[in-house]
């Protein structure tokens, strides 16, 4: 164990040695998502703001008749009228956000209890025009609604007769804080699991490729050191380091649904991301295990290479398994079938996705745990037989 210290404190001084790596590892992930999501966040704030400010709205309309429902989408404080000789193209290049015809006669066939037709012009292509044509479809279909009432009326008809249901909506959580759980039980594991792969990737290829290619691998097997202490020091560098890695990556996240809130609650005001503390414990524990996996895993693959170069063309494809955390937008944890916990990284995916959403179940936290030791004692297994093949550590 001492052996093993020392090297684990060497590796590691190497490792916080190199600027790149720190770089590379720590503060390129820490800035990334603030960065990324804060350019988000604006682009959504800025989209879903523009329908709130006056003239904020620009749309032509024809309406020779000067319609009642024309006078009303007129009078809309947020919608300016514009003039335009084709509708079509100018909604097509962007010079308006959408087009309105309202017949002649429009009137009379309302008053008349006749159909009446509204021609709308939008982009789908666009989002700012598809929520101008939400907007103007709202504005439509009340217009309508009070037709409707205004006629049942005439005839002494209870208008209650439209609406024979009535619906009342209750959730177990508030909006915001309901929202906030569905998002971050999409994104946490999903990025969890990514970091976990990718982290130790970069220090892996250092400690074991990057060894041999400088010449430093042969003079450390010649040291009183087993090949069993230099595989267990190499190995709690690397799980430490993509640990560090995760966390700046994970405090980058933090930062990001602080100051942007707009990218992850997709303009809902309000949105609150919270974790319980023991979910957060448990979820921490969790992204060590799986760390250790990968960074086994990256250390035997790191030690089979022939260089530095070579060592990160075999890793890519360990980085792309994290991208199963993406089966988190799939995985609904409250109903889910057991079938899951026992498929690798998957069941990752699913005991955080339980966890973030309040859910405390014992049986699958211990399937979880259970296949987790499994994992990290092949990987380790693999690790040591490589580290134990002659023709493997001396391939140049």
């Amino acid at each position: 164990m001492s052996i093993t210290s020392i090297v684990y404190k060497k590796e590691l001084l190497d490792i916080f040695r190199d600027k790149k790596t720190l770089v590379a590892a720590i503060l390129i992930p820490f800035l990334l998502y603030p960065i990324m999501f804060g350019f988000m966040g604006k682009g959504i704030k800025g989209t879903t703001s523009f329908m709130e400010k006056e003239d904020g709205i620009e749309i032509a309309m024809i309406d020779n008749d000067d319609s009642e429902i024309g006078e009303i989408i007129k009078a809309q404080k947020n919608i300016k009228i514009k003039e335009s000789d084709n509708m079509l193209e100018d909604v097509k290049a962007g010079k308006l956000l959408l087009g309105i015809e309202i017949p002649q006669g429009f009137d009379e066939n309302i008053a008349t209890e006749q159909e009446a037709n509204i021609t709308i012009v939008f982009d789908n292509t666009s989002q700012k025009s598809n929520m101008v044509m939400s907007y103007i479809n709202e504005i439509i279909d009340q217009y309508s609604k009070d037709i409707v009432t205004r006629r049942l009326e005439n005839k002494k008809i209870d208008t209650n007769i439209l609406n024979p249901i009535n619906t009342v909506t209750k959730s177990p959580e508030k909006e915001e804080s309901g929202f906030g759980k569905l998002m971050l039980s999409l994104m946490l594991p999903m990025m969890l699991v990514i970091f976990a792969s990718s982290g130790p990737i970069a220090s892996a290829v250092d400690l074991g490729a990057g060894e041999k290619e400088r010449g430093t691998l042969e003079p450390l097997l010649t040291t009183q050191a087993s090949r069993m202490s230099l595989l267990w020091g190499k190995f709690l560098a690397i799980t430490t380091m993509g640990i560090i890695t995760s966390l700046a990556f994970i405090g980058g996240l933090a930062i990001s649904m602080k100051t942007s809130p707009e990218a992850f609650g997709y303009g809902v005001e309000g949105t609150t991301f919270a974790l319980e503390p023991k979910a957060l414990i448990i979820i921490a524990v969790i992204t060590i295990l799986l760390t250790m996996v990968f960074g086994a895993l990256a250390l035997a693959i790191s030690i089979y290479a022939r260089s530095f170069k070579e060592a990160q063309t075999y890793l890519t494809p360990l980085s792309f398994i994290g991208m199963i955390g993406f089966t988190s937008y799939f995985i609904e944890p409250k109903n889910m079938s057991t079938v899951f916990l026992h498929i690798p990284i998957v069941n990752t995916v699913a005991i955080i996705k339980e966890l973030t959403l309040g859910i405390f179940n014992i049986t699958h936290l211990a399937i979880v745990f259970i296949w987790m030791f499994i994992y990290i004692g092949l990987s380790i297994a693999f690790a040591r037989y490589m580290f134990s093949k002659e023709e493997v550590i001396f391939r140049t």
